[in-house]
């Protein structure tokens, strides 16, 4: 199983992913005096996530710890910023976000982000354990739909909608995929540029960019929807609109559209 998209409190990992996660770790015992780090349970580009102890209030949380020396010092002020933002939404189909903070504890501060435990798979996993039915698919739709829109409704872009970052319920759960959450928005970006600033990059996963997130220029609301549009076109499908490496999968979207089978009613 490829774990590198893995960025939110799911399931617990094994001793040799612990191992593999960057950043020295060892040395933390309770970031920011507060959140004790325990299984390593998932790891992406930037950071690794770890089921914690919020020794406070006393519950299980998940912590996104960001790579030492990955983020700069103005980095880490927009990271902040923009968490600070997030920790105030709150939506049933939404990963909620409840602090953020820098460990100054070793030579290289890191900053982290304090989620809510999710308890279940993630759609890239959920699907490669047991494809979603129409239905399912549906329902799932719907739900990161509405988050979505509330999310837009506050002027914020998640830029990375992609089945590694929606949530369902565990494995053998006939529920599954009514209640999905949405999650990382450590990527996530406000639209309005005079309260943070993009940095210009094309940010996301290739597979499920938008042709303005593949082409580099200013993403919007419908950029979301685009990138949700390619994931339930892939759980109807079970393949990829836009396969291949990064490169070559990106510029795809530039010269074409996804392939829609004649098959899927006129509803889809």
């Amino acid at each position: 199983m490829d774990s590198r998209d893995v960025d939110t409190g799911l399931v617990a990992g094994s001793a040799a992913e612990a191992e593999r996660m960057p950043g020295d770790v060892a040395s933390f015992v309770i970031l920011g005096g507060r959140y004790k780090l325990g299984t390593p349970i998932g790891q992406g580009g930037m950071a690794s996530v770890y089921q914690a102890r919020d020794e406070v209030l006393g519950r299980e949380v998940a912590v996104k710890l960001f790579r030492a020396g990955v983020i700069g010092d103005d980095e880490t002020d927009r990271q902040q910023s923009e968490a600070r933002v997030l920790a105030g939404l709150s939506h049933r189909n939404l990963v909620t976000v409840f602090d953020v903070g820098t460990d100054t504890a070793t030579l290289h501060p890191q900053t982290y982000l304090v989620m809510e435990l999710v308890q279940g798979e993630d759609l890239h996993r959920a699907r490669y354990n047991a494809s979603l039915t129409e239905e399912e698919t549906a329902a799932m739709g719907a739900g990161v739909a509405d988050a979505l829109a509330y999310i837009h409704g506050r002027d914020i872009v998640h830029r990375d909608v992609k089945p590694a970052n929606i949530l369902l319920g565990g494995r053998g759960d006939v529920q599954r995929a009514r209640n999905p959450k949405l999650t990382d928005f450590g990527i996530a970006r406000l639209m309005d540029g005079a309260r943070l600033t993009a940095t210009g990059q094309s940010i996301g996963t290739a597979a499920y960019l938008s042709p303005e997130q593949a082409e580099g220029i200013s993403v919007t609301p419908a950029s979301d929807v685009y990138s949700l549009g390619l994931v339930l076109l892939e759980c109807l499908t079970g393949d990829a609109a836009f396969p291949g490496p990064a490169a070559a999968s990106a510029a795809a979207r530039l010269y074409r559209g996804p392939p829609i089978p004649a098959a899927l009613s006129n509803g889809w």
